[in-house]
């Protein structure tokens, strides 16, 4: 488990290098272009402009509906695995009577959350439907991850409280925050991937 672990860390490092190596080649080959052939259609991002746009639109690069994708799937995930649901999916002729209860009360948990969201979507002029009728795009399409984000987020908290595994408010507000650590190295990746896909559509607009 443990060198799978170190597996994915250096698969992760590795991308993490190409792009940043990817971001500097676009940087100089903006720049070697612009300057070798100034009649190419082509912004630099080593000139004033490139520069001004580069820190001027750091922030705006990044704050993209992936950035709150991968934090909620981030809270859901460190929920799901912390609060031991997923263990309890995977093997449920493991568990204790208390925890097969707990599991007992989140599939019909999940149930009635499935029966709420089709009522929400599915019956003639549900309030996630567009104007049109449609569900894409709708407020559901537009909504659909932080939708499964929670209700994984919310059995996965239950369960935790029915079975034990959560004793306190601590308990559970660790439970929501500790996804983020596993996923830090997401993170970066998304950061250098955002900037470098932005970089290239300024260089090439």
């Amino acid at each position: 488990m443990k060198s799978k672990s170190i597996k994915i860390t250096r698969t992760i490092a590795i991308i993490a290098l190409i792009l940043g190596i990817s971001q500097l080649a676009l940087i100089l080959i903006s720049w070697g272009i612009s300057a070798a052939v100034p009649d190419v259609h082509i912004h630099s991002l080593i000139s004033s402009e490139g520069i001004r746009w580069f820190f001027g639109n750091f922030t705006q690069n990044l704050a993209t509906p992936l950035l709150v994708w991968l934090l909620l799937g981030s809270v859901a995930y460190g929920a799901l695995l912390e609060c031991g649901l997923a263990h309890a999916f995977a093997h449920p002729n493991r568990l204790t009577y208390r925890e097969l209860f707990a599991l007992r009360v989140v599939y019909i948990i999940i149930g009635v959350y499935v029966l709420v969201v089709l009522l929400l979507t599915v019956v003639p002029h549900a309030v996630l439907l567009s104007v049109t009728g449609s569900l894409f795009p709708s407020s559901f399409s537009d909504s659909i991850v932080a939708i499964i984000c929670f209700g994984v987020s919310l059995v996965s908290v239950i369960y935790g409280k029915m079975s034990g595994r959560l004793q306190s408010l601590v308990d559970v507000f660790s439970a929501l925050t500790i996804g983020i650590t596993y996923t830090l190295p997401l993170w970066l990746l998304y950061i250098l991937a955002a900037e470098l896909y932005y970089s290239i559509l300024f260089v090439f607009s």
